[in-house]
């Protein structure tokens, strides 16, 4: 009876698929990069097309690396970066737009009219977006749209498959709180067609299976899962209180509220967690919007040398010597939501060197995910963790895991696989499939390393209130 769990990760940059044993051992993993274009400004997408055919290719490339075959596989999980848009036409299955990346700010006067009218839209929801991508199509096509998870499971399915669940339909900005179904308001609003939107699944679940054309055999996809929320459930931590950082390009906090739908405002939103069966979790999201991206502007701008250099040189020092940085390069995130803010670096004397300026860089990463991390727990009134579990690619900076633990004045775990959200995925499959119960979960949950303090908690908040009297003023 076949048994292994298979993960595809479509993110923002990556496509990667892992291969994973019932008691949570990877057996393998296969990646290939994303292209992205910006054909004018504020425009930003990628090649649907070229997106999915990418996925089959890492997940045939992946059982290849484990020695196995497509029979082998008891499920499959998807996880994806959320509120991206694809229209295609369900007679032919080929995508009619680009796909519309969540970055992508065409919608931005079309969020703020839908806001007049009593829709609440952010400009990075595909809601805001739609009317603009439908504009261009062939109105003859018999559509369907989703964020790139229908897309990808459409595809694997044959066609046989447009479903999408509420940890992604939530974040595209059309799914209706009150009955956790499609907001018709808003669809009538903006004169969409209701048959366009994909069926709401359960998170996981039977939902699709594989034709052996796309993959070899036929294998049931039982699990859907937004990519942050995904991480939370690789890290086991879906309890209300718990938490996890994803630390990449930018920096996301995700803290489970368990069942309690939780506002504490734009800057710190709501998200579905994962509807399983009538029963919804939630999360609350805090995200640094330039964390590895701001360390690799430093990085380069200051001439510091490859990565290893720097992370040398950042802990080859006890403190930055006065200087300070703030990393809000793309605009300042939570608990602030001011798009408008730019980065500064500052505090400079003949005293500081390139040690101190990279220590300065990490330690700015570190406070600005402080202020996101007291944010929430404050607004939320959840007491906080004794643990901060991290994954994501710049976690294999082990100079900065131990600022941040200094900076938090907690121990801070680093995942075993680094990419926490293949192993949320691989989760949910198994718990769709029947293979695993959510107590099997820690076996999926493997830390390779922890940082402790290695300063008292009267000298972090010292630091702490420093460098927000230097960054903020006051």
């Amino acid at each position: 009876m076949p048994e292994l769990l298979a993960a595809l990760d479509v993110g923002t940059t990556t496509v990667t698929a892992c291969v994973f044993a019932p008691g949570g051992d990877l057996l393998s993993r296969a990646s290939a990069p994303v292209r992205t274009q910006t054909p004018q400004p504020g425009h930003v997408e990628q090649d649907a097309e070229a997106v999915a055919g990418a996925a089959r290719r890492m997940l045939r490339v992946a059982l290849a690396k484990a020695g196995r075959h497509a029979h082998d596989l008891a499920a499959l999980g998807m996880t994806s970066q959320r509120t991206s848009l694809v229209v295609w036409d369900r007679r032919t299955g080929k995508a009619l737009t680009p796909l519309i990346v969540w970055s992508d700010l065409r919608g931005a006067g079309r969020a703020a009219e839908l806001q007049q009218a009593g829709f609440p839209i952010a400009p990075q929801q595909a809601a805001a977006k739609l009317e603009q991508a439908l504009a261009g199509v062939d109105g003859s096509a018999e559509l369907a749209l989703g964020n790139i998870d229908s897309f990808v499971i459409w595809k694997l399915s044959g066609g046989a498959a447009h479903v999408t669940d509420r940890s992604q339909a939530w974040p595209l900005g059309y799914l209706d709180l009150m009955s956790f179904g499609w907001n018709e308001a808003l669809i009538a609003h903006q004169g969409l067609d209701a048959a366009m939107f994909p069926q709401l699944v359960d998170t996981w679940g039977p939902m699709a299976t594989t034709t052996r054309q796309a993959l070899g055999a036929a294998v049931p996809i039982t699990a859907d899962v937004a990519d942050q929320q995904a991480a939370l459930i690789g890290h086991a931590a879906e309890n209300a209180g718990e938490a996890k950082v994803t630390f990449g390009t930018s920096g996301t906090l995700n803290v489970s509220t368990g069942a309690q739908f939780t506002y504490l405002g734009g800057p710190l939103p709501p998200f579905v967690l994962s509807s399983v069966g009538g029963q919804h979790r939630w999360c609350v999201e805090g995200m640094v919007i330039s964390a590895g991206a701001a360390l690799d502007w430093v990085r380069k701008t200051m001439r510091l040398g490859n990565h290893a250099r720097f992370d040398h040189l950042a802990s080859s020092v006890g403190d930055a010597g006065g200087a300070w940085f703030l990393p809000a390069l793309q605009g300042l995130g939570a608990p602030h939501g001011d798009l408008s803010r730019r980065g500064a670096l500052g505090g400079l004397s003949l005293a500081v060197g390139p040690a101190e300026i990279a220590r300065a860089a990490m330690e700015g990463l570190a406070y600005r995910t402080r202020e996101a991390f007291e944010a929430i727990y404050a607004g939320a009134g959840l007491p906080q963790p004794g643990v901060l579990s991290v994954d994501g690619g710049l976690t294999a900076s082990d100079a900065f895991l131990q600022i941040q633990a200094d900076a938090l004045g907690l121990p801070v775990r680093r995942h075993a696989h680094r990419e926490a959200t293949a192993c949320g995925a691989a989760v949910a499959a198994g718990r769709g499939v029947g293979l695993l119960t959510e107590a099997d979960t820690q076996g999926f949950a493997r830390y390779d390393r922890s940082f402790e303090p290695d300063i008292s908690s009267d000298e972090a908040q010292a630091r702490y209130s420093a460098w927000k009297t230097a960054a903020y003023g006051g």
